[in-house]
């Protein structure tokens, strides 16, 4: 068995039907993976799973979601070594260290090319940074998020692939849960 996490996009947006963590950690469950634990959020989960890949557990996840939910989500899945190894590649550790909710990681299925990654950067007319390492981009909002005009859907333009984010207190947090129950 290995440890890992789910992080579902857009769970219980505005508009859509509202999913409890019941409903999610039972759903995991029924497909057989063990110690399921809700995270910070409804919609990030933590639990064991036997020698499914992130990419097949993915998969199986939106595909029951949908199926049993009636979700159309996409669903985003690292094990507990790639998560640890996220948290010590961000590339700003001075600024999370000092304003960790303005740090996100924005999570892609798969790492992101180099050059969409260049017009993404070009993109940005603020004060922000986005850097990819794997397949995260740690973006940085030193005048807040709220006013940014490096939006969700100006990364996922750029770069033709949608999402999803947290901020690094999330991360943290997630990351914090990755002890076996």
């Amino acid at each position: 068995m290995s440890l890992h996490i789910a992080l579902l996009r857009s769970v219980n947006a505005a508009g859509g039907r509202l999913i409890t963590a019941d409903e999610l950690t039972g759903l995991l469950t029924d497909l057989g993976h063990t110690e399921v634990r809700m995270g910070p959020k409804v919609g990030d989960l933590v639990f064991e799973s036997g020698e499914r890949t992130g990419t097949e557990l993915q998969t199986q996840i939106e595909t029951e979601l949908m199926a049993r939910l009636g979700l159309r989500t996409d669903v985003y899945v690292r094990s507990a070594e790639a998560w640890r190894a996220l948290v010590a590649a961000n590339p700003f550790p001075d600024f999370a260290a000092t304003d960790p909710g303005w740090l996100m990681t924005l999570f892609c299925k798969d790492t992101p090319d180099k050059r969409a990654m260049g017009a993404l950067r070009a993109a940005i007319r603020g004060t922000e940074q986005a850097r990819a390492e794997s397949r995260q981009i740690y973006a940085i909002y030193p005048d807040g998020v709220g006013g940014s005009k490096l939006t969700n859907s100006l990364v996922e333009k750029t770069l033709g692939t949608r999402i999803t984010g947290r901020s690094w207190t999330a991360v943290l947090a997630l990351a914090g849960m990755l002890e076996p129950i």
